[in-house]
């Protein structure tokens, strides 16, 4: 395949590892030579739904690998209608389906990038959000920690569950995890899909010292490596 065939093809990996922005323009220059009209006038609900249209009319998978991707396509297109969609029940819908999309996507891929964790992230995150068992969610969000190091945004949302509901034993586990793999070490270039700079910035040490202070510690510094002394202190704050 010529680099410029591989520019124009959403099933590559050049294509895929570019992440969502480059992903869109591309799905754009496939919508344009299909001959759809005012491509780039269109609002996001108009654009993510013809890319859906595209896809399920204008593609035929020849292979076990192109079909996966088509999944990951679905379920990221049907997620991105989801967060512009003003109607609460277009909303649950689009999650559903885009659930079911990185489902199938994560069970025939075989495919180690990025866009496995993506998927599995997104899954857990989805799950959360219909309101599945918080166990089936973390499940998932850890497994999309363990496939990739760099990523933090999976650990980010189970601190943020077990803060939610003042446990913060556990918040205070996965804290210390945070900091040690993610404070300061953004993964920005190295990795393209919806980097969350609050999993990696001043905000994950600031979380923490929040954290240790409930448990009644006091963190006393954060070293550049990301790891903690904490101290304990005579008055824990009131939970």
């Amino acid at each position: 395949m010529s680099l410029f065939q591989s520019k124009i093809d959403p099933f590559c990996s050049f294509t895929i590892n570019l992440g969502p922005l480059y992903v869109d323009r591309v799905f754009d220059s496939l919508l344009i030579r299909q001959g759809v009209k005012d491509v780039f006038k269109m609002g996001n609900m108009e654009r993510f739904g013809n890319y859906l249209e595209y896809l399920k009319k204008k593609t035929n998978p020849n292979s076990r690998l192109q079909y996966a991707v088509v999944q990951f396509y679905k379920g990221h297109f049907y997620n991105q209608l989801a967060n512009h969609s003003g109607s609460l029940q277009d909303v649950q819908h689009f999650r559903e389906k885009a659930l079911c999309y990185y489902q199938i996507y994560l069970e025939i891929s075989d495919r180690q990038d990025e866009s496995r964790y993506y998927a599995q992230w997104q899954t857990g995150m989805l799950q959360d959000m219909l309101k599945y068992p918080w166990l089936l969610a973390e499940d998932s969000l850890l497994k999309a920690s363990a496939l990739d190091p760099l990523r933090g945004e999976a650990i980010k949302k189970i601190i943020e569950y077990y803060i939610q509901f003042k446990e913060w034993n556990m918040a205070h586990h996965y804290s210390t995890m945070a900091m040690g793999k993610f404070f300061n070490k953004n993964p920005v270039a190295h990795r393209r899909w919806f980097i969350n700079f609050d999993a990696y910035n001043w905000n994950v040490a600031r979380i923490h010292r929040i954290i240790c202070y409930k448990l009644g510690y006091l963190t006393t510094k954060f070293p550049a490596d990301g790891t903690v002394n904490n101290q304990a202190i005579s008055q824990p704050g009131q939970f």
